[in-house]
């Protein structure tokens, strides 16, 4: 098993240690839309899930991790 790459070959492997445990996201959404999502990715090399992280940072209306962790009470730093 080669281990440290990319899942999708071309593209860049998220850095380590961003803290939190990494959960499943699901959802239904337009094919056209899904295919957009996964064109962006790929035009920056980037996984599709760094890249919902970058489009949450972008909305002002979205809490911070820090702020999650406060309404949770929980101890350490989360991240999508």
């Amino acid at each position: 098993m080669i281990l440290g790459m990319p899942g999708i070959p071309g593209r860049v492997q998220r850095p380590k240690g961003t803290g939190g445990g990494n959960v499943p996201l699901q959802t239904r959404v337009p094919e056209v839309l899904k295919k957009r999502f996964d064109l962006a990715a790929k035009r920056r090399g980037i996984s599709l899930s760094l890249y919902m992280e970058w489009l949450i940072d972008l909305d002002p209306e979205a809490p911070t991790p820090a702020e999650v962790l406060a309404e949770e009470g929980g101890d350490r730093l989360l991240t999508a």
